[in-house]
């Protein structure tokens, strides 16, 4: 007979620095997944009003917010529909950070 084992049985197995990296990714893969999804909702929006704006079918949105990685001009498309603005803060060691308002690729 066949033994299984759960996930959590697996993890646990790991050592205690690798368990710390596998939740941290998790986090930033459910965090990635979520974020238009949560952001459309907070602005009262279903994914058919959505569309609409963005002038494209419902599933599509719904595509969109099952994907991991978004190019930053499919963001600023979806953000501007919302009637929103993207501003990017760049931080780097030892300097003032930097303030892209409305950040258009040249």
């Amino acid at each position: 007979m066949t033994q299984y084992t759960t996930l959590s049985e697996e993890l646990n197995k790991l050592p205690r620095e690798r368990q710390e990296l596998i939740e941290i990714r998790a986090s930033q893969i459910h965090l990635e997944e979520i974020t238009l999804r949560h952001l459309r909702e907070k602005l009262g929006l279903s994914q058919s009003e959505l569309a609409e704006r963005l002038e494209v079918q419902q599933p599509a949105i719904s595509k969109l917010e099952r994907r991991q990685n978004l190019e930053l001009n499919t963001l600023r498309a979806v953000v501007n529909a919302l009637g929103g603005t993207i501003e990017i803060i760049v931080r780097v060691p030892n300097k003032e950070p930097i303030l892209l308002s409305d950040y258009q690729e040249s």
